[in-house]
């Protein structure tokens, strides 16, 4: 009998953690509000190395929705894959006239799963920060960044990410004494056919060095190592990806208080990159409060079909009343094209 119940027990766990989550991909009721100028109440459509293409302000039913923190964008340039920091996957389709992004269509979102195939639960567990889509074996994948943990992680989707199980990337063994908080923000996949050969890069929000730089790491490859980024006028590392060119975008963030946020993007030369190494690079665009800007985390970089190179930005609103997601989108213009309106 005592064997009995607790079949019947264990059964109804087992159904309980079933029920807890949706299966897979859920639609996710978004609306989405365009925005028509970055630099607030002017047409300014220049600014640094970028030109705006168009940004969109999201907002949700779903009590759920918000905090993304990492984006990736696919190969058809539209297709779009984020994560919040809360532990969930959300996916949909970038709408865009005249090369300006005007909405979002085929909003989903999904849990992230653990190795054993339930959701992350604990803050600690689930802080994804950082998200790099790839191919495997012809197979779709992301690699993701976990901030509290300091970890990261590798799904393959089976047969979607919403059911992938997560596999841990061997990380250096100098990646150790990160500060709460403040770890593994950014990963940035290294192109192919340069001296990184594909490796991962990662990169600290604000995790210093001896000398108060960001520390960094190529994960593995040829130049497997530890290197760091010039910290410069109190701005955070929230991501980065690498521009067709084989430079290092970088996104930063500051918070100066009762102002606002601030942010940027830095773009590191590829070829700084080594074992070793401190880098830094020029600031290719810089934003305030008069900007359409807000707590900006992910980035991802794409290709039109016409070859332009396309800036992809997205905002953590913390799942405050306070704060908004934003996506904004800009067509870099190349290395040194400073104009600004």
């Amino acid at each position: 009998m005592k064997r009995l119940r607790g079949a019947i027990a264990g059964l109804l766990l087992i159904a309980s953690v079933g029920a807890a989550f949706p299966s897979g991909f859920a639609p996710e009721p978004l609306r989405t509000t365009p925005i028509g100028n970055f630099l607030i109440g002017r047409n300014a459509t220049r600014f640094g190395e970028f030109e705006f293409a168009g940004g969109l302000v999201l907002t949700s039913q779903n009590r759920k929705f918000g905090g993304l923190s990492g984006l990736g964008i696919k190969p058809d340039g539209h297709s779009f894959v984020s994560v919040s920091d809360m532990g969930y996957w959300f996916r949909g389709t970038l709408l865009r006239e005249g090369g300006k992004l005007v909405g979002i269509a085929d909003a989903q979102w999904a849990p992230m799963l653990n190795d054993k195939g339930q959701p992350l639960g604990s803050k600690r567990n689930a802080d994804a920060e950082g998200l790099r889509l790839t191919t495997i074996n012809g197979r779709e994948a992301a690699y993701v960044s976990f901030e509290r943990s300091n970890d990261l992680r590798l799904y393959r989707a089976d047969p979607d990410l919403a059911s992938a199980r997560p596999q841990k990337v061997k990380l250096p063994s100098s990646l150790k004494g990160l500060v709460s908080n403040r770890g593994l923000e950014t990963i940035a996949l290294a192109p192919a056919k340069g001296p990184l050969a594909g490796s991962p890069v990662l990169v600290s929000e604000r995790s210093l060095d001896k000398s108060g730089n960001h520390r960094a790491w190529i994960v593995n490859g040829p130049l497997a190592g530890a290197f760091s980024v010039v910290r410069s006028d109190d701005f955070d590392i929230t991501d980065g990806a690498f521009l067709p060119n084989g430079d290092l975008l970088l996104l930063e963030r500051r918070v100066i208080m009762p102002i606002g946020v601030g942010m940027r993007l830095r773009r590191i030369p590829g070829n700084q990159i080594r074992p070793g190494a401190l880098v830094d690079g020029p600031i290719a665009m810089q934003a305030d409060m008069l900007n359409q800007i807000d707590n900006m985390e992910g980035l991802a970089v794409s290709r039109d079909a016409d070859g332009a190179t396309r800036i992809t930005l997205v905002s953590d609103d913390n799942l405050s009343i306070m704060q908004r997601t934003l996506m904004l989108e800009f067509i870099w213009q190349g290395p040194g094209s400073t104009v600004s309106n």
